[in-house]
Formats: C-alpha cells, sequence, structure tokens
C-alpha cells in the first residue's frame, strides 16, 4: 500500500509507503517480512539484521533512552532498518503492535513455526556484531511475558491516552518512553535487556508502534517539537542523521496506516 504525498509546485509526486499493523498485513505481506528478515539475518556484514541490533545494545551501545533524543533516535533507527530489509525484499515496511489494543503478543510474532518453517520472527540468534562473545552472554532471544508479577500487562490504552493528552513534547516524550519501558519489562527474556533486546524482531514492532504516537500526536501537535537547542544534533547512527530530519515522516518516505487518535463524540 502507498499513499501519494501532495508535491510541490513542479515536483514529482512521491509513493510514501505505509506501516500497517502487524495484524492487517496479508499473508503476502507478513511472507515478504519473514523473508526480508530472513535474508537480512543471513547477512554478517552492514546490510545484516545483528548490525543494526549492534547499534542499540551490545556492542555499540548507542541508544538513547529518558532523554529528549529518545524519540528521534530511535525514528533514525528504525528508517534505516527498514531501508535495509527493502533491499532485500523491495516494497517491504515494518509492521507495528499495538499494544494500546492487543492483549497478547501478535501471533505472527509468537508462534514457533509459520508456513512449515521456523518462524523467524519468534526468536532469533543473538550475534553481536564483529565482537567475540563473552561467558553468560546469551546466543538467542527470549520472553518471559508476565514473569514479573508486579508489571500490568497489556493492553495499555490508559496509559495511550494519557500520552496522548501531553501538550508538550517533552511531557509526550517522558509519557509515550514510561509506557515502552512496561512492555518491555512484561515481554521480559532477553526483551526486557538493554543489552540484547534489538535482536529479538518484535522490538521493531514495539518501536514502530511508539513511532506512530508519535507521529499520530505529532499531527494532533503541529510545531510541538523537540527543543531548539537538539535540532542540529546528529544522532549517532550510521549514517548519523541530524534531529531535525527526523521530524516530519513524510520526508522519510513513510506513513502509519491510520494515523488519526480517536476523539470524544459518537461517530
Amino acid at each position: 500500500m502507498s499513499i501519494t504525498a501532495r508535491p510541490a509546485p513542479n515536483a514529482a509526486p512521491a509513493r510514501l509507503k505505509v506501516r500497517k499493523s502487524i495484524d492487517s498485513l496479508s499473508a503476502q505481506e507478513l511472507a515478504d517480512f519473514r523473508r526480508a528478515v530472513k535474508q537480512a539475518l543471513a547477512l554478517n556484514d552492514k546490510r545484516g539484521f545483528d548490525y543494526f541490533a549492534s547499534w542499540h545494545g551490545v556492542p555499540f551501545g548507542w541508544c538513547q533512552h529518558h532523554d529528549p533524543l529518545f524519540l528521534p533516535w530511535h525514528r533514525a533507527y528504525l528508517y534505516w532498518l527498514e531501508l535495509a530489509l527493502q533491499s532485500e525484499v523491495p516494497g517491504v515496511t515494518l509492521p507495528w503492535w499495538d499494544w494500546s489494543k492487543d492483549a497478547t503478543i501478535p501471533s505472527a510474532y509468537s508462534s514457533a513455526q509459520a508456513d512449515g518453517e521456523v518462524n523467524v520472527l519468534a526468536k532469533a540468534p543473538i550475534k553481536a556484531f564483529n565482537t567475540t562473545s563473552k561467558s553468560g552472554w546469551p546466543t538467542e532471544t527470549s520472553r518471559a511475558p508476565g514473569e514479573v508479577p508486579q508489571t500490568p500487562g497489556p493492553p495499555y490504552q490508559q496509559e495511550w491516552a494519557y500520552a496522548m493528552k501531553a501538550t508538550t513534547y517533552s511531557d509526550f516524550s517522558q509519557r509515550i518512553w514510561t509506557v515502552h519501558d512496561t512492555v518491555h519489562v512484561w515481554v521480559g527474556g532477553t526483551f526486557a535487556q538493554v543489552d540484547w533486546a534489538a535482536y529479538d524482531p518484535l522490538f521493531f514492532a514495539h518501536h514502530a508502534n511508539v513511532d506512530r504516537a508519535w507521529r499520530i500526536w505529532q499531527a494532533a501537535h503541529p510545531g510541538a517539537n523537540p527543543p531548539a537547542n537538539i535540532l542540529d544534533e546528529s544522532l549517532q547512527t550510521d549514517p548519523a542523521m541530524k534531529v531535525q530530519a527526523t521530524l516530519d515522516v513524510h520526508q522519510l518516505g513513510y506513513e502509519y496506516a491510520g494515523t488519526q487518535s480517536t476523539v470524544p463524540g459518537s461517530a
């Protein structure tokens, strides 16, 4: 699915890729996405899944959390990974897991088998890029939903609604990263550990939903940007991207299916 963006005068129309809910992908779209992930997992260079996973935790640790760069850094992160997957299977996009409505991990990510093969979205090997594994490091991703009893499970509808009521970027960022953290802890296993979380394909469905939340909130609050003093800051990605370049998803070539949040009323 694609959307035609309104071009500037005399400019050619731009086709936007649309990121969809994992539950709304067609069978072919899901098969294509799995194929892209499988092929990226087989690569041992800077085009591979392991290289991108290494950005977030071990060995590079470039991720930003609990600060104003949280949303821009992860948006850039998803952008570069999505381009890498599209180089494997043209047209694929990162799906999102709507934990504001879903009470469980989607079956596309939890079923052990898919189309008669091992489901590459259920778990993945942990191979820190160009790094020798150390004693005690996990060798594959794991999950243990609900292993921390005091952490509430999904759906996180109230937390989503609270984030959407924020009137400033700072408040929205803090509110959405709080529920983001809760999701990581609830899923458990390596998904709850910064060092290893991004080796799990579910990580990117989770963060696509965080990015979608920001996109919806941005649409409702035009001009409510990150602090001006960080807009020219370069995010630690490969290649680097400035915060300013992450603010408009259309400039990054994508949109979300269903960018509107609910509003009061009967219709």
